[in-house]
């Protein structure tokens, strides 16, 4: 377990950060979140998955608590943590105490991914936009009003925005939105577009689709930094659009297939492809640089922090790459996909869902290894010392053990 020494300075900072203010919601690179909160999944809308301020496990890590008294519950996609609450969705919405697991409120519905914290001024409470595989849905955070006697819960939902039907197959999971100056940006779940949407109604500010033939899927997670909105698709497009409009400022055609989610850092838009890494000029879309890993990435996505990129290839190996060159700075042995997520020095990856690794970022060392007893266990978040985690009909944290 962590040192108390160590919990109580983390806890202390995050007492501070509430007291000096800001919001926490989506805020882009020059405003970050305050420390300590982890608002929506990737962390911050740039899709950087680190957290500068965060502390977390660096040993052998064991179940702090489990919330698995909540029988609706299915969760597959990461919690955030906001306002002193953690909220996870799978099958509904549920909201936890960080310290103990206690239940604060629960709320049933279709709710899937991943919820992202927006500012909402006509309401006493922050919105949480989370989707399902047809729809966007704008959450009241404070859970609305209990019914005495039942589970039920008045006030839950908003607003929501309709996307399309879905295909046969279905998309494998739904889009996380992500929200940046008090708007919502995400793919519209099982469409071919790109919205951004009011906070408050749910409002559509604008709309964008690709309108290349060959693009058959949704899009990915978008990336907001400095006023633009880096988005790809299915099977090798890029495209950079103005936040505020939604006019489109350059489009790319990569020649590999299978790119992931952006990530977009002060020196260019980290985007990763089946065989590759690139990093791309956000006010062109030119390449700076590419680094070729030899791999078959269909499912990973890249984690960036204090200039290095960390990639799974999903054949046997994570690497560091130097952001500024592209450059291999370590190698080390990781099998299958995965989100990485990294704080205090440590890189936290989830391989395929059912093993999580725990990795020195300078050095690429193994530092501990975790398998739950159930799986999937989704990408973790990482704060106050601890590590929390949907974990199919559980949500849990983990901290190292004693």
């Amino acid at each position: 377990m962590p040192s108390t020494r160590r919990r109580l300075l983390a806890s202390a900072g995050f007492a501070l950060a509430g007291a000096v203010g800001g919001s926490v919601a989506g805020a882009q690179s020059e405003s970050p979140p305050e420390p300590l909160s982890w608002p929506m999944a990737r962390y911050d809308a740039a899709g950087t998955a680190s957290h500068s301020s965060a502390t977390g496990p660096r040993g052998e890590v064991e179940v702090a608590w489990s919330h698995e008294s909540t029988d609706w519950f299915r969760g597959t996609t990461s919690p955030i943590s906001v306002g002193g609450r953690l909220y996870a969705a799978g099958g509904g919405l549920l909201a936890l105490d960080p310290e103990n697991g206690e239940r604060a409120f629960g709320a049933t519905g279709p709710y899937q991914s991943s919820p992202a914290r927006a500012p909402a001024a006509i309401y006493e409470t922050a919105t949480l936009a989370v989707t399902t595989p047809t729809e966007v849905f704008g959450l009241n955070e404070g859970g609305g009003i209990g019914v005495p006697l039942t589970d039920e819960r008045l006030g839950v939902e908003r607003w929501r925005e309709p996307g399309s039907k879905p295909g046969f197959f279905g998309p494998l999971e739904p889009p996380s939105p992500v929200v940046a100056d008090e708007t919502i940006y995400t793919p519209v779940p099982a469409g071919e577009s790109l919205v951004a949407l009011d906070s408050e109604s749910g409002h559509v500010r604008w709309r964008v689709a690709f309108d290349d033939e060959e693009t058959s899927s949704s899009f990915q997670r978008p990336a907001i930094r400095d006023g633009l909105v880096f988005a790809t698709a299915w099977p090798g497009q890029v495209s950079a659009y103005r936040a505020e409009s939604g006019v489109r400022g350059w489009h790319r055609n990569l020649d590999e297939q299978m790119i992931s989610s952006p990530v977009a850092t002060a020196e260019g838009v980290v985007v990763q492809t089946r065989e590759d890494v690139r990093l791309l000029d956000p006010a062109d879309g030119s390449r700076l640089w590419d680094t070729d890993l030899d791999a078959n990435v269909t499912d990973s996505v890249p984690a960036v922090a204090d200039g290095t990129v960390f990639v799974a290839d999903e054949l046997g190996s994570m690497r560091a790459l130097d952001l500024a060159s592209g450059e291999v700075l370590w190698t080390t042995p990781f099998d299958g996909k995965t989100a990485p997520v990294v704080a205090d020095g440590v890189v936290y990856a989830v391989r395929s869902g059912f093993e999580l690794v725990g990795l020195d970022a300078a050095s690429g060392e193994r530092l501990f290894t975790y398998r739950p007893s159930q799986v999937p266990l989704s990408a973790p978040i990482v704060g106050d010392g601890r590590l929390y985690a949907a974990n199919r009909k559980r949500v849990i944290a983990l901290e190292e053990t004693a």
